[in-house]
């Protein structure tokens, strides 16, 4: 299988939360945001934290201003204090609260430090494949759907109190899972990218031995990349080209990371070439938990697209944001 729009399934009772008879259940709903004035943030709703041992709720808020400079907060709350819908996308964790009303999805970070109040409106075609694991093996299983490719989003912002009134652009999606990710997973790469016309998105995922072992690996990756032109969707591939050109030591972590990269895809009757730049690491995560070291960044990018659609070709270029993560570090 390569072309994969023939077999999305979307319904939006996929983005519920699906609460796995598994003690390595984990769940969370994840959302971004790139507003008109420079402005950025993220947004994820952990109902089951896969980070926490034990598994716990939890709301992570971050937010940055134009020049990368990062605001968060997190909230971490017992059980008790979080309730999720089996049905649709309904989630409060504390006084956090995350749900879908028609064809619209309602955001309320009621933190102190790093809020948010908006509203989110589909724009760009959903994606799941059903039955949508995108990992599995035995036991073990990893589901990913996207609801909200890209959408409009627009209301405030809440920066150490004060109200900031935003719009934009706005992505998000769903994870849950049974495995232990950083037993099962080397890690992945995720990005995506919006323009005034087009949307894409793109993720590779990679075993253990692609970060323990030393020697070159063949065809162990596995992804997925996502193009729509407003709100149709044109290209949706399994079969993902990363390559990176340019990379630099990071000091701060001790590790090598890609500063430029190349991602090339092709199916049928459409083309696409993608060349994202680092502007800025704005987030470095140190993490640590059932005894390994994990490593999380995301990064600030420059990118320039070329798309060919029925022989003819679009450039486009922005700023994006993509993130690597590392479950178990050399």
């Amino acid at each position: 299988m390569t072309n994969l729009i023939p077999y999305i399934a979307y319904s939006d009772a996929e983005d519920r939360c699906h609460k796995l008879n598994s003690i390595g259940y984990y769940e969370w709903w994840y959302s971004d945001f790139r507003f008109d004035n420079g402005w950025t943030a993220v947004a994820v709703w952990h109902y089951s934290d896969w980070l926490k041992q034990p598994r716990v709720p939890s709301v992570e808020i971050s937010i940055y201003d134009p020049d990368g400079e990062r605001y968060y907060e997190e909230t971490i709350v017992s059980a008790g204090e979080a309730v999720a819908s089996e049905k649709i996308c309904d989630v409060k964790i504390g006084n956090h609260h995350f749900r879908q009303q028609g064809d619209r999805y309602l955001l309320n970070a009621n933190s102190k430090k790093a809020g948010a109040n908006l509203i989110m409106t589909r724009v760009a075609p959903p994606f799941f494949i059903s039955p949508g694991a995108i990992y599995s093996e035995g036991g073990d299983e990893h589901f990913w759907c996207v609801p909200i490719p890209r959408g409009i989003a627009e209301g405030s912002l809440f920066i150490e109190g004060k109200e900031l009134k935003v719009k934009g652009i706005c992505y998000h999606d769903h994870d849950w899972g049974s495995c232990d990710m950083n037993r099962n997973f080397g890690g992945w790469t995720w990005g995506r990218f919006f323009d005034q016309e087009y949307t894409g998105i793109f993720s590779r995922s990679f075993p253990i031995h692609m970060t323990t072992s030393t020697e070159p690996q063949v065809n162990d990756h596995t992804g997925i990349f996502y193009l729509a032109k407003g709100n149709k969707l044109i290209l949706c591939t399994e079969i993902v080209n990363l390559i990176t050109e340019e990379e630099r030591f990071d000091e701060l972590t001790g590790q090598t990371v890609a500063t430029k990269l190349v991602l090339k895809a092709v199916e049928d009757n459409c083309e696409a070439k993608c060349e994202f730049s680092v502007r800025k690491i704005v987030e470095r995560d140190h993490l640590k938990f059932a005894g390994w070291n994990t490593h999380n960044w995301r990064f600030l990018d420059d990118y320039n697209t070329e798309i060919i659609l029925d022989g003819k070709k679009d450039q486009t270029s922005g700023q994006m944001l993509h993130e690597n993560f590392l479950l178990r570090l050399k």
